[in-house]
């Protein structure tokens, strides 16, 4: 069973439920027949989301019996520690402090806007004279971009 198959099936929950609003971010199949979904939302990912998404694909897996007997299924949310990949993950992210690594290094800031090429996150810059903190808004082109995480502040 390949990833395209998986991601069809849950795709196929997504639909008959009209979760709309919930997409894939992820789908890693292991030699060791572990597979993970990795699942994101425009609002949240509930537990019973992952609860009956996990059990439609286990259905079809345990009628198909490609994995045999014997194998792993998690279904999660994507959570903070998966960096972000899609368009509407970074839209839904907007105020909330963020880590960019780019092809020129690393910004960290406020995620102010996005648009389809690009995103502004203001960074505090310190002025040397008088010395001070400035807040500056820095765009980023997205195809320079190599990994963006969301910062848990509490």
């Amino acid at each position: 069973m390949s990833v395209q198959n998986i991601s069809k099936y849950v795709e196929d929950c997504l639909e008959v439920n009209n979760w709309q609003e919930c997409f894939i971010v992820d789908v890693f199949v292991s030699p060791a027949k572990k597979i993970e979904v990795f699942l994101d939302s425009d609002t949240a990912v509930s537990y019973e989301i992952c609860r009956k998404v996990s059990r439609f694909v286990e259905e079809i897996i345990d009628e198909s019996k490609e994995f045999g007997e014997k194998y792993t299924l998690e279904v999660s949310s994507a959570g903070l520690s998966r960096p972000l990949k899609f368009h509407r993950q970074y839209l839904k992210n907007i105020g909330r402090k963020i880590k960019v690594r780019t092809k020129e290094g690393k910004v960290e800031g406020i995620l102010k806007e996005v648009t389809e090429n690009e995103i502004c996150v203001e960074i505090e810059v310190i002025e040397k004279k008088p010395k001070k903190i400035i807040k500056v808004e820095k765009k980023l082109e997205m195809n320079n971009i190599i990994e963006t995480k969301v910062k848990v502040s509490f």
